[in-house]
Formats: structure tokens, C-alpha cells, sequence
């Protein structure tokens, strides 16, 4: 693919995010045609850096997937920011963020084409490859914790209903995870370790919703318990897992989660 149409599918949406949310503040009757104009951005530039539009094989359409939920999330978390000075500070790092990912896409779908073709990588562009899949795994769990939040507020405060918000949180989940999990495992294995994944977060997501705990504490556990089982299975994929590692997972974990329920501001049910 041509160089400067990449640079172009990478700046277009993000800064389309940027002008388009700001028009929003100031003109918020119009969020809908925006947020059309956005989505449309992101679909047309992910198809592309993925590499869709020149191969059209289905499996490329994997690279839909993150972009299109993130950009999901921030619109409707956008909707929950009040205030206007949130909503700027929101504005730039959302679209920011949305440009890594862009970015990513471009980066390991080039990556993916390669392997294809069994050249082989040279050792500075590996590192560069786990950069990628490093920043990729966070931007999963940053867009994950932005829907769990959306979630978990539609459960408390408009009295969303349970069930429906189990099969969301098994298809975000699924879907999220198994974006990164293809990279590092074959089809079947990504798709027998996501549904685990997905089916273990639906629990801890259904338990949470019976504590006196806010939205954003709740989804932070999600997260936590999440990125606890993308590392140990990142781990696993390079056969370096070790019962020191997994202590340290879950070490980490019982001290991140303790202190988000010890720091949080516990409300009735």
C-alpha cells in the first residue's frame, strides 16, 4: 500500500474524532451526523490498513474489531462527560489514542502479510513487532474498561437489564480479546482461550453487580482480572510461563483490587 495513503488512513479518523466532538460541544444536535461521519472513517481506514480492500480475505476483518470498539466506547462515554472542560481533555486523548491504534493495525498486518510470505523478520523489527502487540494488548483493555463503565452505569442508573448486559459483556469481551489473542495463537486455540476468557469475565462482571461498589471501581476489577489472563497466556503462548509468574499475576492483582475497594466509596444497593 502506498506510503502517504497510509499516513492518510492513520491522521484522517483521529483527527475527524478531534474536530467533530469539539463541533459537538458547541452544537450538540448535531452528535449524530458526527458520530456517522466518525464511524464511517474508522470502517473505511481499518479495512484498509488491515489490508482488506487489496486482499479481501475475511480473516483481515480481525483489525475491525478494536478500532471500531473503542471508537463505540468513547462516543458513549462521551455522552456521560458533563462538563465541558472533561469533555476537552477527553476529546484530545481519545483521539490521540485512536491514531496508536490505527497505527498498530498498519504495523501488524504487515507484520501478519510477512509471515505469510516466509520472509524472515529481522531482529529489530521483532522488537518492534512486541511494542505493538504490548500497546495493542493495553488499547484492549482501555477500550474493554471504557464499555465495562458504560455497562455498569446503564445496570445502576437506568436500571439496564442483567441479562442483556451479560451476552454484551461475553460478545466485548470475546470479540477484544480474541483481536489479540489471534496474533499469538493459532485460530482454534484463540478462539477455545477467548471463550474462556469471555465466560470468566461475564462472572465477575454478574458478581459485581450485587456489591456497593461504583461503576468505575466495578470495572476496574473486570479489567484487572482480564489483563491477569491475557498475561499469563501471552506467557504461555512463548512457553515461558513459570509458578513464580503466575504468584506474581495474582499477587498483583489481590494488591490493585484491594486497593480500589479499600479507596472506594462503597453505596447501597
Amino acid at each position: 500500500m502506498p506510503s502517504w495513503l497510509s499516513k492518510i488512513a492513520t491522521i484522517l479518523p483521529p483527527l475527524t474524532m478531534l474536530i467533530g466532538l469539539e463541533f459537538v460541544v458547541q452544537y450538540p444536535e448535531i452528535f449524530w451526523k458526527i458520530f456517522g461521519v466518525i464511524i464511517g472513517c474508522v470502517l473505511f481506514a481499518s479495512l484498509y490498513l488491515g489490508g482488506f480492500l487489496s486482499q479481501k480475505k475475511l480473516k483481515q476483518l480481525v483489525y475491525l474489531i478494536l478500532p471500531l470498539f473503542y471508537t463505540l466506547s468513547i462516543l458513549a462515554l462521551f455522552i456521560l462527560a458533563q462538563k465541558s472542560y472533561v469533555q476537552h481533555f477527553f476529546i484530545i486523548g481519545a483521539s490521540i489514542i485512536l491514531g496508536i491504534v490505527l497505527n498498530n493495525i498498519a504495523t501488524l498486518s504487515k507484520y501478519r502479510f510477512y509471515s505469510h510470505k516466509e520472509v524472515i523478520l529481522k531482529s529489530e523489527e521483532n522488537k518492534r513487532k512486541m511494542i505493538v502487540c504490548t500497546t495493542n494488548e493495553a488499547l484492549v483493555l482501555l477500550t474493554t474498561f471504557f464499555l465495562m463503565a458504560n455497562l455498569f452505569a446503564l445496570i445502576y442508573l437506568l436500571s439496564f437489564p442483567l441479562w442483556q448486559a451479560l451476552l454484551i459483556v461475553v460478545l466485548i469481551v470475546f470479540s477484544l480479546t480474541y483481536q489479540f489473542l489471534s496474533e499469538i495463537f493459532t485460530p482454534s486455540l484463540a478462539a477455545l482461550y477467548t471463550l474462556i476468557t469471555s465466560l470468566t469475565a461475564s462472572q465477575i462482571f454478574w458478581s459485581l453487580t450485587f456489591w456497593p461498589t461504583n461503576y468505575i471501581a466495578n470495572a476496574i476489577i473486570v479489567i484487572v482480572s482480564i489483563y491477569i489472563i491475557l498475561g499469563i497466556l501471552e506467557y504461555y503462548s512463548r512457553q515461558m510461563l513459570t509458578r513464580r509468574l503466575i504468584k506474581i499475576y495474582f499477587l498483583l492483582g489481590i494488591i490493585t483490587i484491594s486497593s480500589v475497594l479499600l479507596s472506594n466509596q462503597w453505596v447501597p444497593r
